[in-house]
């Protein structure tokens, strides 16, 4: 079984529809997935919660595929609140559904070895090859961020794709100096620097276990992350797998036809 972590508000189903057909499509072994959710809606009316009929559909999706896989849905609510409420980073560039990745260790439900995904990429072969990364005495694998690791340190990271040992984080506080990290500082990319500077233990992925840039032969997950343009002009490219028009005429891709269909196929039938 490999443990799969997603951390998202309700407004992405899209994302995290598209993301476990792909990823259920290339991997044989079940799917034990964490759905993390916090309701934030008195911070805007958006930020609702990932629900447990959103779930349902989830369930649904990847029992098809394997019988022995499984969705659970965690409201950190609460927890998160506590903490973060006055955090310096609740209002910034992106929402603050990126911070609940920094409370997996505090969340015992979940299982010591986990992999975190974004919900904006597209899985093109098994992922069991992550999963089994060796991660004794390390807290966390990750790939170098395609942007960063050239405008700000040759070994920053991407917190897109992360391989977490909770029982190594927990040891070595890194997620909670990483919290108290993000409540403090305000940040560009909040989640992402915290992880970077708190967690010491670091494995470095290959860029085929994170494709930030344009996918290759050996690409296992292909990352939708925030991009640069710089023809006819400078500009910041934002295009999601769900984007379909934008991702056939921008970035003319075309090779994931057959999990679009059947994700299009669920929201019809479930009127989402």
């Amino acid at each position: 079984m490999i443990n799969l972590m997603f951390c998202l508000n309700g407004k992405f189903m899209d994302g995290i529809i598209i993301s476990l057909l792909s990823i259920a499509k290339h991997t044989k072994e079940s799917l034990n997935v964490y759905v993390l959710t916090v309701d934030l809606r008195e911070l805007d009316e958006s930020f609702t919660p990932f629900t447990q009929e959103q779930t349902d559909i989830l369930n649904k999706i990847v029992k098809e595929k394997n019988p022995k896989s499984k969705v659970t849905l965690i409201d950190i609510t609460e927890m998160f609140k506590e903490e973060m409420s006055k955090s310096a980073n609740m209002k910034t560039h992106y929402t603050p559904y990126i911070l609940i990745r920094l409370f997996s260790d505090k969340i015992k439900e979940l299982p010591s070895k986990i992999l975190y995904l974004d919900c904006d990429l597209v899985c093109y072969k098994d992922i069991k090859e992550i999963f089994e990364t060796d991660m004794e005495g390390f807290e966390v694998a990750v790939a170098r961020d395609a942007i960063g690791r050239k405008a700000i340190n040759k070994n920053y990271i991407n917190s897109g794709v992360i391989l977490m040992n909770l029982d190594e984080i927990r040891k070595t506080k890194s997620f909670e100096n990483a919290r108290k990290m993000v409540l403090k500082r305000p940040m560009a990319m909040p989640d992402q620097t915290a992880i970077y500077k708190c967690c010491k233990k670091k494995i470095y992925f290959p860029d085929k276990y994170n494709e930030q840039k344009q996918r290759k032969d050996d690409t296992i997950i292909k990352h939708f992350s925030m991009t640069i343009k710089w023809l006819p002009f400078f500009r910041l490219v934002n295009i999601k797998p769900w984007h379909i028009d934008r991702v056939h005429n921008e970035y003319k891709i075309y090779d994931y036809e057959d999990i679009l269909e059947e994700y299009l196929k669920i929201k019809e039938d479930n009127k989402l």
